[in-house]
């Protein structure tokens, strides 16, 4: 009796799971499905046919929607309407189902279809992350970071052109609003300050700037001016601050245009779907031109705001230092070589530490540095190994991407006060926020250590480090000691690596981070400049585990003919002398936010 009752149930659900799928007759009369019809010997081929038909009927069905957002051709708007749609393709093809038929001569016809209701949940799929890409916008406009809140806000803005709804609301946010009033209230309220205005040369102008936003410091904006050469030369305002180098005509300026950056062209591949839209689209834009008087205003005497020749050092510090008189006379050589730029000089002076001599040399050819002028006010802090001193600011220039930088070193001192390395510094904001946290959980000295490897980890990306690189993301863990990085066997049985939903396995990671490792190389020899820094960087203190650190951040990547964005994980354990690095993933901007690895995938059993 029990096999009939078995018997059946199967057929039941085999009789139930074939009645679940409807026929083809009726998915073409009823008004609940898209579908498409592909015929070939191959059966991928034919399915990539059906699925073209699919994308196009749905196409036809928002033309009409999209004529506001989508720009006109010669196509007409069910071509641009076709090609928006294509963007959806690969979340479509997880949701579309196929008959398979077999034909007389051999052939097989695939027939796709997919229900309206599924190909909303794309559309809804894409507003959440028009609004991810919002909430970031806004976290970075908190911090003052205003150069990846325009990215942000800027590429939500490019996914907006691809949901055909006059308003995208999500959670109760009219993105179609905001973002756009987002993108005009920053570039509306960014103010630049002259603060240095004189001639270097005859033929070379220095203009220094304060920057600010809302009445506070910005700390990271990129802009673009008229450097006179027929060209548009980009300057980089970081904490505050922009120096710029005007040559040719344009040293004789009375007023210098500048245009804050909010298109981010380069960068648009770091996620593929705004890269695909990004000519399909009517891209918006916006005001974003500020004049700079460089002459006299009224009832001021001097033309000129005369910058210092040299620099001026000045040394604060919260205790007593003994070793303060060598720091200072140390960091005086130091930035006079940089000044200077004498390879011979340079040889002399640090010819004994070939580590720090080949640092340097590369540093002044891959990014020109030039220090500041006039009163230079850094921190001294002790260290695990000595001392540092934080913030001497530089001008960094860029030739093929005409791009100039103002930027910070902290230069680090053994115990006697001898020079040993330098790297270049974090944002203010970051730096602040790291102190802060530190004051609730006592652990200042370790997050002391997590700034300065990732302050080393960007440097070595500009100074072309490749073996530095190549140790930071090795399979192997590793030793900070000092300036030095030494491989460290792992104990397997001490770390556990728990795949979440959505999540690539650890392998894959290790895979994708040996081939990045490839292709920087290649990178590092063809390319004339590079420059990268962080949209995001966050240090987590793993719970229930003394003294282990997470730090996830996100990589922004420039060069002369690329840009792109990766994801860094390090897993740092503080419980012995020197700081050891479990765990290093590299994850490209492929994947989302949900699937990035992070400080609870791991555990710890020591």
């Amino acid at each position: 009796m029990k096999k009939y009752v078995t018997l059946i149930i199967g057929m039941v659900l085999i009789i139930g799971a074939v009645a679940q799928q409807p026929s083809e007759a009726f998915i073409k009369s009823s008004r609940d499905y898209y579908y498409g019809t592909g015929v070939s010997f191959d059966e991928q081929q034919a399915r990539e046919e059906a699925i073209t038909e699919i994308s196009e009927m749905i196409a036809v069905r928002v033309a009409g929607k999209m004529e506001i957002i989508a720009k006109e051709d010669d196509g007409g708007y069910t071509e641009i309407a076709t090609s928006v749609i294509n963007t959806y393709s690969t979340a479509t093809l997880r949701n579309v189902e196929s008959i398979l038929t077999v034909m007389p001569d051999g052939k097989v016809q695939v027939f796709c279809y997919i229900s309206k209701g599924n190909v909303q949940k794309l559309y809804d799929q894409r507003k959440v992350l028009v609004y991810d890409m919002y909430r970031n916008g806004e976290m970075n406009e908190l911090k003052g970071n205003l150069a990846f809140a325009l990215k942000n806000y800027y590429f939500g803005n490019i996914l907006l052109g691809s949901i055909p709804d006059e308003n995208t609301d999500v959670y109760g946010t009219n993105l179609t609003l905001k973002i756009p009033g987002s993108i005009n209230h920053i570039l509306q309220n960014v103010r630049f300050e002259v603060t240095g205005n004189s001639l270097r040369s005859p033929g070379e102008r220095e203009v220094c700037f304060k920057v600010s936003y809302d009445n506070r410091p910005v700390s990271l904006l990129h802009f673009r001016f008229w450097d006179g050469s027929q060209v548009s030369g980009w300057g980089q305002v970081r904490d505050g601050k922009a120096t710029i180098r005007l040559v040719g005509s344009s040293v004789d300026f009375d007023d210098l245009r500048l245009y804050t950056q909010y298109e981010y062209y380069k960068a648009r591949k770091e996620y593929h779907v705004v890269e695909s839209l990004w000519d399909l689209v009517v891209r918006p834009e916006y005001a974003n031109i500020q004049n700079v008087s460089l002459v006299a205003q009224p009832g001021i005497d001097d033309q000129e705001i005369v910058l210092p020749e040299k620099t001026n050092l000045i040394l604060e510090t919260g205790s007593g230092i003994p070793e303060l008189e060598s720091l200072l006379k140390s960091s005086n050589t130091f930035i006079a070589v940089l000044e200077s730029q004498d390879m011979q000089e340079i040889k002399e002076l640090y010819g004994n530490d070939p580590f720090l001599l080949n640092k340097l040399q590369n540093y002044i050819e891959y990014n020109h540095p030039t220090p500041a002028r006039g009163d230079v006010t850094a921190q001294v802090n002790t260290t695990h190994n000595g001392y540092e001193i934080r913030k001497l600011e530089v001008h960094h220039n860029y030739p093929s991407m005409r791009k100039q930088a103002t930027e910070y070193l902290v230069t680090d001192f053994d115990r006697d006060g001898k020079l040993v390395d330098f790297n270049m510094c974090i944002t203010d904001e970051l730096y602040d926020t790291f102190v802060k946290q530190a004051e609730f959980g006592n652990d200042w000295g370790n997050r002391q250590e997590i700034i300065k490897f990732i302050e080393k980890y960007r440097t070595a990306y500009h100074t072309r480090d490749i073996e530095t690189i190549g140790l930071m993301f090795a399979d192997e863990a590793l030793i900070l000691v000092g300036r030095k990085i030494k491989k460290h066997s792992q104990a397997s049985n001490e770390i556990n690596y728990t795949q979440l939903p959505g999540q690539p396995g650890f392998e894959q990671i290790q895979l994708t981070k040996a081939k990045y490792l490839s292709n920087q190389k290649e990178v590092f020899d063809y390319q004339k400049d590079i420059f990268i820094d962080f949209s995001t960087f966050e240090i987590i203190k793993k719970n229930n585990a003394e003294g282990i650190y997470g730090v996830e951040m996100r990589q922004n990547y420039s060069s002369t003919t690329y840009a792109d964005e990766g994801y860094l994980f390090l897993l740092i354990d503080f419980n012995e002398n020197d700081p050891l690095i479990y765990i290093r993933a590299w994850q490209p901007n492929e994947w989302d936010t949900n699937a990035l690895v992070n400080t609870s995938n791991f555990r710890i059993y020591k």
